[in-house]
């Protein structure tokens, strides 16, 4: 009989008070090769609201390959979402473990390195989604993959599910998923990306000195900004038909508005461990908001300079998008603009538009909100997937902060929250705070991951799910 991996390496690891875990096993080191090695493919495939079918065949082949059941499911030509299984002795009910293979587009954006094929270079793994959310896809297929072949004894099925459309709202993926084969992630409990979740790389990148778990997120929610005008030719413009103006005037106004700041119980924890990593006058202000629960204005002009600080505190808005005439030389006779904003809970859609009309104060501008994608979720902090969380990231990194973090973002986990699977967000690509910061982390130019750190997570990732599915 083999015995459990991860119960072994977690009775050795917990009398180790170093925070350099031992070398890994040839298991894991079998799983971080794996990894790396999907990476590449996978990375190579642009999957930009498309092709995730075609990123997806090689995964499904894998596991066939490795005798584990898998299958594509396409929610439109092209948008495929793979959903494997590997059986355990069902005394439990499934882990889930949840990626996407989507994601963002880079036109428009100063790139250094191509996006698509993978690039290791200095030290680091380029490539547009080895961040969000392609690096946790490998990760979870070779983690699946080793359990499968190491015959662990499983008290949890493991499923893993590779989905379409998590960066346009999880329509094409997830959200399609649990209205038309919601039997196939039917499961107790789940880690997904993001929601708060990461590993934290040191600034001088020599060790990971915490562990954020992801219990809840902000809610999605975008408004289109509309003026409306006559329209004309524009030879001869007058500016008070150009509704261009108008809007412009009324996204300068929506620039400059900021809601109030709040402090919320899940946000404390957070704020308090990002006090640590601050400097003065930054640390102070995260430090008092962490510990009062309140917001001075003192302090609020301090946090509302610093993007992160200002994402804890508020509700945020800022425009992204704009249309006006289809061609060059006609007055348009609309224009609009998106404004996508991250609501805190307790703020509502229709609050917050009302709050943005009066921002703007003119009426002959309209702002209504667009798709609903659902509220944001909140997990209790205790219980089985952060205990297990907190022992494995102390077993590997010796004493080090685990934080119960709070997500600025939108992601799947909250189409399943709704239906009772507690996913909690955790990511194996590790990152520093600086990398976050410049977009390097996701969604920026120049996607990167520090190869060494992505193959640590990727080991910690594994004793992970060994521990929650055993």
């Amino acid at each position: 009989m083999v015995r459990p991996v991860a119960g072994i390496m977690l009775l050795l690891l917990s009398q180790r008070a170093a925070a350099e875990p031992p070398p890994p096993t040839e298991s894991e080191q079998r799983v971080q090769r794996e990894a790396r090695r999907l990476l590449g493919p996978l990375v190579a495939v642009e999957t930009v609201a498309a092709n995730e079918t075609q990123a997806l065949r090689p995964l499904a082949k894998y596991f066939q390959n490795a005798g584990i059941p898998a299958q594509i499911l396409e929610s439109a030509p092209g948008r495929g979402n793979l959903v494997a299984r590997v059986k355990g002795n069902g005394s439990k009910r499934p882990l889930l473990l949840l990626a996407h293979v989507d994601v963002v587009p880079v036109a428009g954006q100063k790139l250094t390195v191509p996006p698509f094929p993978l690039t290791e270079k200095d030290g680091y793994l380029y490539g547009r989604g080895v961040n969000d959310d392609k690096g946790m896809a490998a990760a979870i297929v070779a983690i699946a993959v080793e359990a499968r072949r190491t015959r662990q004894p499983l008290s949890r099925d493991i499923l893993v599910a590779l989905t379409a459309g998590e960066e346009t709202g999880g329509f094409a993926g997830v959200g399609w998923l649990v209205e038309q084969h919601p039997q196939l992630l039917d499961a107790e409990i789940g880690l997904n990306e993001a929601s708060g979740g990461r590993l934290l790389v040191s600034a001088d990148h020599t060790r990971i000195e915490e562990v954020d778990i992801g219990l809840g997120q902000k809610r999605y929610q975008s408004y289109r900004v509309t003026a409306t005008g006559r329209g004309g030719h524009s030879s001869v413009p007058r500016a008070d038909l150009n509704p261009i103006y108008r809007l412009a005037t009324a996204l300068e106004r929506i620039g400059s508005f900021r809601l109030p700041a709040r402090v919320l119980p899940v946000t404390r924890p957070g704020m308090a461990a990002l006090a640590k990593l601050e400097k003065p006058p930054l640390a102070d202000a995260l430090r008092r908001a962490a510990e009062t629960g309140t917001v001075s204005e003192a302090d609020d002009a301090v946090l509302s300079k610093d993007a992160i600080s200002n994402a804890f505190v508020r509700t945020t808005c800022i425009a992204t998008m704009l249309q006006g005439s289809s061609q060059e030389n006609v007055l348009p006779v609309s224009a609009e603009a998106i404004v996508q904003c991250r609501l805190l809970p307790g703020d509502t859609v229709d609050g917050v538009r009302e709050a943005l009309a009066k921002a703007v104060g003119d009426d002959k501008v309209e702002i209504a909100p667009t798709k609903d994608w659902g509220p944001g979720t909140a997990l209790p902090s205790s219980g089985e997937v952060p205990d297990a969380i907190r022992r494995v990231a102390r077993a590997y990194w010796g004493d080090i902060p685990v934080i119960e973090g709070f997500g600025f973002g939108a992601d799947d986990g909250r189409y399943l929250v709704a239906r009772g699977t507690k996913v909690y967000g955790i990511h194996p690509s590790p990152r520093t705070l600086e990398d976050s910061r410049l977009g390097f982390a996701a969604h920026g130019p120049d996607e990167r991951v520090s190869a060494r750190w992505y193959a640590e997570g990727v080991r910690w990732l594994n004793a992970l799910v060994l521990e929650l599915a055993r």
